[in-house]
């Protein structure tokens, strides 16, 4: 019996501790966030979060300064885009175009033919390089970049070894210097890693 009464003495001083504390504090304790938004890291290039765009997208890269990322909803995807290039709408004037899938093991679509594959690790995730062309007879790809329905590279990483796992494909535009994607690629902080 006193053993029940400590017990029931203690949860409920806990409680109150904790409801007491709770009132005094709540407007003090705010999340914490990875990065609020764009850090500027230098004069050419900057830190995106892109969890902040979309929380399906679990890692940070640096872009270069003048490229800005937004999220397409009709799609699930982001796209990188050069606001400097010509084009009506920011889908044409895209540079870099990040998907992601959840599956078991690396996936293509149907719809294109691969013409080259390379099997890579990418920040100690299983990777495969692509070139991928549109098949002859498939419509283009709606709202995506133009560029995407003609031959073009894309990256595909496997977030953890997990089955199934997330994948993106991080594809980009044939006229983008490779080492400006490399350059992407090589910053990218996938949120489950420690470092």
């Amino acid at each position: 019996m006193k053993i029940i009464f400590v017990i029931t003495f203690f949860v409920i001083a806990v409680g109150l501790l904790g409801g007491v504390g709770y009132f005094l504090f709540k407007d003090k304790v705010t999340p914490i966030k990875l990065i609020d938004q764009v850090l500027e890291t230098n004069d050419t290039i900057k830190l995106v979060d892109f969890f902040e765009i979309n929380p399906e997208f679990l890692f940070l890269a640096e872009i270069p300064k003048e490229f800005e990322a937004e999220y397409v909803p009709q799609l699930k995807a982001i796209n990188i885009y050069n606001p400097l290039l010509q084009g009506n709408n920011n889908i044409e004037k895209s540079q870099v175009y990040i998907s992601f899938f959840k599956a078991s093991k690396f996936l293509t679509l149907n719809t294109v033919n691969i013409t080259k594959q390379e099997k890579t690790i990418i920040h100690g995730k299983e990777a495969i390089l692509y070139e991928i062309t549109k098949k002859d007879g498939v419509p283009n790809f709606l709202g995506q970049p133009d560029w995407r329905n003609f031959t073009h590279r894309a990256l595909d990483i496997r977030l953890t070894k997990d089955s199934p796992s997330y994948f993106y494909s991080f594809a980009y535009a044939s006229d983008l210097e490779e080492k400006i994607f490399n350059d992407i690629i090589d910053s990218l902080l996938f949120m489950n890693q420690t470092n």
